[in-house]
């Protein structure tokens, strides 16, 4: 049974829908920070522990009894995490071996009082502190340093997919350097979040379609669930790109076959010379259940190149090809990507990173996280200009990509949410629409390339 909340923190609870120009946050009950909060989270701490569990007996094989007392003190400290979330305890200070404890104690001591506490903060403070703590627990071990709770989903998320995949090598091999198909490798991007079932289970009608069909055009009719889609303006960004070194930043989303059709894009676009150098940036820790972490690429890159069909495997060796000469880099490991802080604060907050992204081209952030980060987890006008709702943050020509999973958003044209609020009243969280959303580094037109914008003010 789910522990209901402590009777001192119900009446700070509004059951109401997150407010327009708010802070998503689980204070409000009919929102999907607070379902997420009340019952996803609870759940996905479960899984950890049924996860550790099932790795048990491998665990002990490898690191002896001594691991029996890790186990002991992790899952008393997930459970006791548990209590603590759904009783809307305050933020703790880390005192570990965390080697980014000195930035979030210093984000915790400097948030202000009312919202240091799970429901009552900020949903994206609140749920990265959850994440963090957790990795915390594993950290602090004796045996389980290294181990990655969420290894083994990412992995089956990949072999479940074992059809798509060979279609899509297949489909994807012999591309033009065009629009059409730099366009059609961004949706099936886009899209393999929240339909790779539907891509997995494609039947084609004979073999010989395999290397011609266009996979996504035969799937649910995804294309009018694209909101936003300024993929032309990227393509252009990459077009008109000058110099012998031409760098693509690409932050990273899911693994599993995610992670393959990340692959597959940032092949096509160091085949077509649109990049000489695309730098993958990762998690430094498991994340968000499905996040990729370095060992996911390159557990991925192996998979591909052990595949029984030879056209896969070909372009698992061709990955592996395109790493060895840093045509394809992992990016250096940054615990900003794991921290609670929207993008806007970057250039304060760790100016390296920043300055890194402000070498590239273009910056392509993935996925629903990297988006509310983008936004600062804010419910902005769903018609606001992308650029706004960045807030300064413009390091370079920047591309956001993600399935609509949470309120957040913004970009969209006149009338489109009240329209799909009409006739789609789960539209913002069901993952069923996307967007693909561009924004020019000159376009806000600022004195100082590396300072903030004065325009809008920060958000607290």
């Amino acid at each position: 049974m789910t522990p209901s909340f402590s009777s001192s923190m119900g009446a700070d609870l509004l059951d109401v829908t997150t407010p327009r120009h708010s802070l998503l946050s689980g204070r409000f009950k009919q929102s999907f920070a607070y379902i997420a909060l009340q019952t996803r989270m609870p759940g996905i701490m479960s899984q950890i522990i049924m996860t550790l569990f099932s790795n048990k007996a491998r665990l002990q094989q490898i690191h002896g009894s001594e691991v029996d007392k890790d186990f002991h003190i992790i899952i008393e400290s997930i459970e006791r995490l548990k209590r603590e979330l759904l009783r809307d305890r305050n933020f703790q200070l880390f005192h570990g071996n965390e080697p980014d404890k000195a930035e979030w104690n210093a984000f915790i001591s400097e948030l202000p009082r009312p919202k240091r506490s799970f429901f009552r903060a900020s949903w994206l403070h609140s749920e990265c502190y959850l994440y963090r703590r957790i990795s915390s627990f594993f950290e602090n071990s004796k045996c389980l340093k290294d181990f990655d709770y969420f290894q083994d989903l990412k992995q089956e998320d990949l072999i479940v997919s074992n059809k798509a995949i060979s279609c899509l090598t297949l489909a994807t091999r012999g591309l033009m350097k065009d629009f059409k198909s730099f366009s059609r490798l961004m949706r099936i991007n886009l899209w393999s979040n929240h339909f790779e079932i539907q891509l997995s289970s494609f039947i084609f009608e004979s073999p010989q379609d395999h290397s011609n069909i266009d996979v996504l055009a035969q799937v649910a009719d995804l294309d009018r669930r694209v909101l936003v889609d300024e993929s032309q303006m990227v393509w252009d960004c990459l077009l008109k790109a000058k110099g012998e070194h031409i760098i693509v930043d690409y932050i990273c989303d899911n693994g599993g076959f995610e992670l393959f059709t990340d692959l597959l894009f940032i092949e096509y676009l160091v085949d077509q010379e649109l990049a000489t150098q695309v730098r993958m940036h990762v998690k430094a820790i498991p994340w968000y259940i499905s996040d990729v972490m370095k060992h996911d690429i390159e557990w991925t890159i192996k998979y591909l190149k052990d595949s029984k069909e030879e056209h896969v495997s070909l372009l698992g060796k061709k990955l592996e090809s395109l790493m060895e000469s840093e045509r394809i880099v992992i990016a250096p490991i940054s615990h900003f990507w794991t921290g609670p802080q929207s993008y806007f604060v970057m250039v304060d907050s760790n100016f390296e990173l920043y300055r890194m992204l402000s070498q590239a081209q273009l910056a392509i952030f993935k996925g629903d996280l990297n988006y509310r980060k983008l936004l600062g987890d804010y419910i902005w006008d769903s018609t606001e200009e992308f650029i706004t709702c960045l807030r300064g943050f413009r390091p370079t020509n920047m591309c956001a990509m993600r399935n609509v999973k949470c309120e957040v958003i913004c970009g969209l044209p006149e009338g489109t949410a009240d329209h799909l609020m009409r006739t789609d009243p789960t539209w913002m969280i069901s993952g069923y629409y996307g967007v693909i959303q561009y924004t020019d580094s000159l376009k806000c037109k600022c004195e100082a390339q590396l300072s903030l914008c004065s325009l809008h003010s920060k958000i607290i």
